[in-house]
């Protein structure tokens, strides 16, 4: 869509005034002045054009960081080595955010994030549930299960060596994220299937 440093140059030449001292000929010092000042002209209109990408943070690449720093990004410590695609899923979930806690909108927030999970919600058992409804104890009715996929080996094992953390950076980040936005009273138990 920008324009070519010919267009830029005849755009600034039209602006000059007319006459003898004025010549408008391509080989003469005044087309070549012109020309200078038509090349950064081009230039800033290509940069301008780039800044459209920019404006989302669903497309952002060179202003990523002020989108973090705008929407306080990162909320939880993450490894150095996070990808560009991390950064930016979280800030397209942050910036497109809506209320509420239940159950959806914890996976919601949790998918934006790119992960895949699963959180199931436990409720007492009453009279008229059916039969086959579980008996949890009281405590589970403030415990979220959080089932993730797709993080094998989030947690060390026992055949691990004493270098491997005890917690992968992703699921850590998930973890924290989670953490941070859950209604007081109410816990989470994570669990990681491959």
């Amino acid at each position: 869509m920008g324009h070519s440093v010919a267009q830029w140059t005849n755009s600034i030449l039209a602006q000059m005034p007319r006459g003898l001292l004025w010549q408008r000929a391509t080989t003469l010092d005044l087309y070549k002045y012109a020309q200078g000042y038509a090349q950064r002209l081009e230039r800033a209109e290509s940069s301008a054009d780039s800044l459209l990408f920019e404006m989302r943070p669903e497309s952002t690449v060179q202003l990523l960081d002020e989108w973090e720093e705008y929407l306080g990004l990162p909320e939880c410590s993450a490894d150095s080595s996070s990808s560009i695609e991390y950064r930016r899923y979280a800030a397209v979930e942050k910036y497109h955010r809506k209320g509420g806690l239940q159950a959806w909108n914890i996976q919601k927030l949790a998918t934006d994030l790119g992960f895949t999970v699963e959180v199931d919600e436990t409720f007492p058992h009453h009279c008229m549930r059916s039969c086959t409804y579980p008996l949890w104890e009281q405590k589970y009715r403030y415990i979220l299960r959080v089932t993730v996929y797709g993080i094998p080996g989030a947690f060390m094992t026992c055949l691990d060596d004493v270098l491997t953390p005890l917690l992968t950076s992703d699921a850590r980040v998930l973890e924290c994220t989670l953490q941070r936005y859950k209604v007081a009273g109410l816990y989470y138990e994570f669990y990681y299937a491959a």
